[in-house]
């Protein structure tokens, strides 16, 4: 099969002159195995051509699983890393009042203050974690009846989500 593919990826760039590239996200969940095959899936005439970019996306146990022994062949090949921290409170404030706030075409400011420093130390200002939060709380809040959503409303939607 790795042959197979190998062949094809040399016909699309010699032969039709595109450029693939390879995405896989959520890398950080591959076993291990993975890794020594994808080395070998690079492989073109002895690492002379280099026709299949692959970009590794996932979290941080990316690093963990490339500095094991075998999958240092692969890990060799890493041109670049980028580590993308979580948003600031005030970057945080901003995605919420635009994602969950003025996309639904509501005017008022629902998330008190505090509700927002609670969802941004409970998801430390990253989005998937931060959006869990900030819908679990506004759930919290709507079964409450309340106007405004509160970092109890927060606090019940981390235990939730936990």
């Amino acid at each position: 099969m790795t042959s197979m593919i190998r062949n094809e990826i040399t016909n699309l760039v010699s032969s039709r002159k595109l450029k693939p590239v390879l995405i896989i996200d959520e890398a950080s969940l591959l076993r291990l195995e993975v890794f020594a095959e994808l080395h070998t899936l690079l492989q073109f005439e002895q690492d002379a051509k280099h026709y299949l970019p692959l970009i590794l996306v996932g979290q941080s146990t990316i690093i963990d699983k490339l500095s094991f022994r075998a999958s240092a062949p692969l890990a060799s090949r890493v041109i670049t890393r980028c580590h993308l921290e979580g948003l600031s409170l005030s970057d945080m404030h901003q995605y919420i009042h635009h994602h969950h706030i003025k996309l639904c075409g509501i005017e008022s400011n629902l998330f008190d203050e505090s509700a927002i420093t609670a969802v941004h130390q409970g998801s430390g200002g990253l989005l998937r974690k931060a959006n869990h939060l900030a819908r679990g709380a506004l759930i919290a809040a709507a079964k409450q009846k309340s106007r405004q959503v509160l970092t109890d409303h927060v606090q019940i939607a981390s235990s939730e989500l936990i």
